[in-house]
C-alpha cells in the first residue's frame, strides 16, 4: 500500500511539473507579455498594425535534423503572437512590411505555393480590414542578388493589390527601394499645405529610406510629400526624423526594448518621421521582437505609436530540455531504486509444523 501511494505521488509530481511548464511556455508567457502592452482610446484616429519580417522558414536552408520542428514551432509562435496583437490593437489597417518568407526569392513555384498557404494560415486577417502587403529582399531578391522580374511578378500576383491605397483620411504609397519604384500620386493630392489638408500621406517601404541620401529617396520625398514613413529590414525599433527645412536628419533614436511607452509625434512641424519596425520572428538573430502599433490622427496632426514587444522563445525551448532531463532523471532513479529494493527483498516462508 505504501509503495502504491508513493508511485501515485511520483506520477502526480511528474504530471504537475510537465503541466506547469507547458502552461507557462505555451499560454501564460504570452498573456503576461500582453498585459504590458500600451494602447489608447481611438475614436477619430486610424489604428495601424505593422508586421515586419516574419520570414516564415523555408525548406531548402532549413534542412537539418529537426528542421520540421523548427518550422512548426516558429509558425505557432507567429500565429499566437499575431492573434494577441490583433485582439489588443483592433486595427483598421494591417501592413506587412516585407520579408514575408525567408526563402521566397529562391523557391520554386511549388515551394512558393506551400509557403503562401502557410503564411495565410498563420496570419489570418478579417476581410473587412484593409491589409497591405509589401515585398522584401527575401521575397523577391535584391540585397545579395538582383531582383528577378519573374519572381517579383509572382509575388505581385499572389498578393495582388494596387500600390496606392486609401483608408479614411490616410493615403498609403508602397515604395520599393530594391527596384527603385514609387507609385504616382493623384494629381489633386497636394493642392494645399499639409496643415490645411485633411489627409495624411504615408510611405510604406521594406528598406529604410531616410538613412539613404540617394536621388531615389529624394525623389520619393519630393513627389509623394509624406508625413510618416514605415519601414523594416533592420530587425530593430528605431525612429528617424528629417527636417525638411534644412534637408537633414534632426533626430535618431532606438526605442528601448521592452519599454511599453506610447510615444507621440507631431505631423505639422515640418518634419518627416520614419519608424522602423522590429521583426516579429524569434528566428532572426535578435532577442527583441515585436509588432508596431500606430494611432494616426489626421485631424490632430499626430501619431501615437508603440511597440508590442513579444516574449522570448529560445529560453522556453531550453527550459523544456531542462525539465525533460530532470523528469527523465527522476523516472530513471525511481526505477533503479525499485529494482534495488526488489533485489534485496527477502521472502520468508512458514516452517512445517512438527
Amino acid at each position: 500500500m505504501i509503495r502504491r501511494n508513493r508511485t501515485k505521488y511520483k506520477l502526480f509530481m511528474i504530471a504537475f511539473i510537465l503541466g506547469s511548464t507547458i502552461l507557462y511556455c505555451e499560454f501564460l508567457a504570452y498573456e503576461i507579455q500582453r498585459f504590458k502592452w500600451s494602447g489608447r482610446e481611438c475614436n477619430e484616429c486610424v489604428k495601424v498594425l505593422l508586421v515586419a519580417d516574419p520570414q516564415i522558414l523555408g525548406e531548402k536552408n532549413e534542412n537539418y535534423f529537426g528542421a520540421w520542428f523548427a518550422r512548426w514551432d516558429n509558425d505557432r509562435y507567429l500565429a499566437k503572437t499575431f492573434t494577441r496583437a490583433m485582439s489588443h490593437a483592433q486595427p483598421d489597417v494591417i501592413v506587412f512590411l516585407g520579408d514575408l518568407m525567408d526563402e521566397g526569392h529562391i523557391s520554386t513555384m511549388q515551394d512558393f505555393s506551400r509557403y503562401k498557404s502557410r503564411f495565410d494560415r498563420i496570419f489570418q486577417t478579417p476581410e473587412h480590414i484593409l491589409t497591405i502587403y509589401l515585398p522584401g529582399d527575401n521575397d523577391i531578391g535584391g540585397e545579395e542578388d538582383s531582383v528577378s522580374a519573374a519572381i517579383h511578378n509572382r509575388f505581385k500576383f499572389a498578393f495582388s493589390q494596387p500600390d496606392y491605397l486609401t483608408h479614411k483620411s490616410l493615403s498609403f504609397y508602397k515604395v520599393n527601394r530594391l527596384t527603385h519604384y514609387m507609385p504616382k500620386a493623384p494629381e489633386d493630392a497636394f493642392l494645399s499645405e499639409y496643415t490645411e489638408r485633411n489627409t495624411t500621406n504615408i510611405i510604406l517601404s521594406h528598406m529604410p529610406l531616410l538613412f539613404s541620401s540617394g536621388s531615389f529617396v529624394k525623389n520619393v520625398i519630393k513627389e509623394l510629400s509624406p508625413q510618416v514613413i514605415f519601414t523594416a529590414h533592420e530587425h530593430k525599433a528605431m525612429h528617424l526624423s528629417l527636417d525638411t527645412t534644412i534637408d537633414e536628419l534632426s533626430d535618431i533614436w532606438v526605442l528601448p526594448p521592452h519599454e511599453t511607452s506610447l510615444y507621440q509625434l507631431r505631423l505639422d512641424m515640418g518634419d518627416i518621421h520614419e519608424l522602423q519596425i522590429p521583426t516579429c520572428s524569434y528566428r532572426m538573430g535578435t532577442v527583441n521582437m515585436g509588432y508596431g502599433l500606430a494611432y494616426i490622427d489626421t485631424h490632430e496632426k499626430s501619431v501615437d505609436f508603440t511597440i508590442l514587444w513579444l516574449p522570448e522563445r529560445f529560453p522556453k525551448l531550453k527550459g523544456y530540455l531542462w525539465v525533460f532531463s530532470i523528469v527523465m532523471t527522476f523516472i530513471l532513479s525511481s526505477f533503479i531504486c525499485n529494482c534495488c529494493a526488489w533485489s534485496t527483498h527477502v521472502a520468508y516462508s512458514h516452517l512445517p509444523a512438527v
